[in-house]
């Protein structure tokens, strides 16, 4: 059986054909090396730098005046059949665009080079009644800790955290550990970060509180003489995770903390099914 393709369909377009700006744009470069000074290259790739603007700028163009209404029901199936982009990232690139733009307008010269960049300061840019907004003073900030070529999307949000201690945190360990975890969060039911909180968190009783029943539970005592309780389970675990850590293998861990129980608890609700209960 011989297999044909049909190409008469008037939209679909080659991938060299769609491409191909780009290899022209290499054959380009590669012939005008020998002639080129170095300052005409230099503008070219600081101008590369903030393509995402003026990529912004059109986004913003099309979806402000609806360019796309005579074939494509809303802006949301454009980006998603005409660019291959979901809604939700091109709506980021515009307002990359516009934190830009607004600090291009503020005699900035140093400026975002990404969208991930950008985008930490997004939240500054409000304008309040008296036509006052942080987005330069915030931006002023970042400029001053750090030279143009050390500024990151990772050292651009810490500057400007205002809660450090809600961040995600980075944390490595071996990866038998990680697997052990993951085994361990998924037969009690819980996600991988609601795991290690529980195990970390456990219940914090006063001193008063505690009975003969709790010298089943591991106790540490601190200066304002609470104490940290550990079911015998939990113990168990945290002795395995200590004999794994010796594993030469590594992994990561890098997801936010999401906790699994009430606002001002430091461990699971005593009726959660996964885990034993603590004594109060």
């Amino acid at each position: 059986m011989q297999l044909t393709v049909d190409f008469s369909d008037d939209t679909w377009e080659s991938p060299e054909t769609e491409y191909q700006p780009l290899l022209d744009f290499e054959s380009e470069i590669a012939c005008e090396v020998p002639h080129n000074d170095i300052s005409i290259l230099t503008q070219r790739i600081k101008r590369s730098f903030l393509d995402y603007v003026r990529q912004g700028i059109m986004l913003d163009a099309v979806r402000r005046y609806r360019l796309y209404k005579r074939q494509y029901a809303d802006f949301a199936e454009y980006c998603k059949l005409a660019l291959g982009r979901s809604h939700f990232y091109c709506k980021k690139i515009i307002q990359a665009a516009q934190v830009c733009l607004r600090l291009i307008k503020a005699k900035f010269k140093v400026l975002p080079t990404s969208v991930s960049q950008a985008l930490p300061l997004l939240k500054f840019a409000n304008v309040d009644k008296y036509g006052d907004s942080q987005l330069g003073d915030k931006w002023q900030t970042v400029i001053d800790g750090f030279p143009p070529e050390n500024i990151t999307v990772a050292k651009i949000q810490e500057t400007l955290d205002e809660n450090p201690e809600d961040r995600a945190k980075q944390v490595r360990i071996k990866g038998k550990a990680y697997k052990l975890l993951q085994e361990k969060a998924a037969a009690a039911g819980m996600s991988l970060s609601e795991y290690l909180e529980y195990l970390i968190g456990g219940e914090l009783v006063s001193e008063d509180d505690l009975s003969d029943e709790q010298e089943d539970f591991s106790s540490v005592r601190s200066d304002e003489q609470t104490v940290v309780q550990y079911t015998s389970d939990q113990q168990a675990i945290l002795s395995d995770l200590d004999l794994v850590f010796k594993s030469p293998d590594d992994g990561c861990l890098t997801h936010q903390p999401k906790l699994p129980f009430k606002r001002g608890s430091r461990g699971l609700s005593p009726n959660h099914p996964s885990v034993n209960r603590f004594v109060t």
